[in-house]
């Protein structure tokens, strides 16, 4: 199991707010951001990443409906869902307004007198407790989903 988390391209985060389909809709937007997906490469089916990520088939065709909405992906029927060839690989709005936020949370420890090294440790930290609690998350889901 531990290397289909690795090749997963999505894990649902038992732990967060979000509902799973805006998860899932935010990663794949990232990861077409970033290059992940090329311009033009069609995307896992529907069916597939449902499979692989033990989500409603509904709710990935809810995600991949609002990445096209975003004019992220684009839809060839009978065919499946390509990225958009000419998609600008600048942050998303969202992104960038938690970054604003990020640097304000730098500014106030540095005012606190810690180090940047300091900071790094510290949102490392913040950031493993977090992977740490949505894989214990994940474990007891599947702990679940075993004994039935």
């Amino acid at each position: 199991m531990t290397a289909e988390k690795q090749t997963s391209l999505f894990v649902v985060d038992e732990t967060s707010d979000l509902p799973i389909w805006v998860q899932l809709r935010n990663r794949f937007a990232y990861l077409i951001r970033t290059g992940h997906f090329k311009p033009g490469e069609q995307l896992p089916s529907v069916r597939s990443l449902a499979a692989d990520a033990k989500i409603n088939y509904n709710t990935v065709t809810k995600a991949y409906r609002d990445l096209e909405l975003e004019n992220l992906i684009v839809s060839v029927r009978g065919r499946g869902m390509y990225v958009q060839k000419n998609i600008p690989g600048e942050a998303e709005p969202a992104e960038v307004a938690v970054d604003v936020q990020m640097e304000d949370c730098i500014r106030q420890y540095r005012a606190l007198g810690l180090t940047y090294d300091d900071i790094m440790t510290r949102f490392y930290d913040i950031a493993q407790d977090m992977a740490d609690k949505t894989a214990a998350a994940q474990e007891e889901r599947m702990e679940y989903t075993d004994e039935r």
